[in-house]
């Protein structure tokens, strides 16, 4: 019996705290309209950016990823797909070419994970990357063989040059 009574009570207590827990919890806003909400602010002119900060702003492309043409070295653009995932920026190796990055056949000796398996990548040190006004220098790199990766990638290497990067509403922000 005095089980029974103890089983009542908590079922008394829950249906008393259940609502309130549920109002609560139905009315956080998440993290994806914390985020929405300060593109919104920005682009109504409520939080500019800081004095002398650079914006460049990509929308997503119809597959929903995002495409920057970067000029890397010496000027020679290169389309690229930014890959917040990757590491490091991944360079097939004819646009590591052009832009003057010509590792040897025994600099392939570092070991890579790609959509196609583990292959054999060359480790590169790119001077300079810019993405319209955005510049940033001394970006580490992996050169893969063409047949290994099918469009060049603007990884976590660049990305960590940024004063911020941020997606919304299927656009990509950096800031420097």
């Amino acid at each position: 019996m005095r089980s029974l009574l103890v089983i009542c009570i908590l079922i008394g207590l829950a249906a008393v705290a259940a609502p309130k827990l549920v109002a609560s919890y139905l009315h956080q806003p998440t993290t994806a309209n914390v985020v929405s909400e300060t593109a919104s602010a920005e682009e109504e002119g409520q939080a500019a950016p800081p004095s002398g900060a650079r914006q460049v702003e990509i929308k997503a492309a119809g597959d929903g990823h995002f495409y920057v043409n970067a000029e890397i070295n010496s000027g020679h653009g290169i389309r690229l797909m930014v890959d917040t995932g990757a590491s490091v920026v991944a360079l097939r190796a004819s646009d590591a070419a052009a832009a003057g990055i010509r590792p040897l056949k025994s600099d392939f000796s570092e070991p890579v994970q790609t959509a196609n398996g583990t292959t054999m990548a060359a480790e590169a040190t790119i001077d300079r990357i810019s993405v319209e006004d955005i510049e940033i220098h001394h970006v580490r790199a992996l050169v893969l063989s063409d047949d290994q990766l099918s469009l060049s990638l603007l990884g976590a290497s660049f990305l960590k040059g940024l004063q911020r990067y941020q997606v919304a509403d299927g656009r990509m922000l950096f800031e420097n």
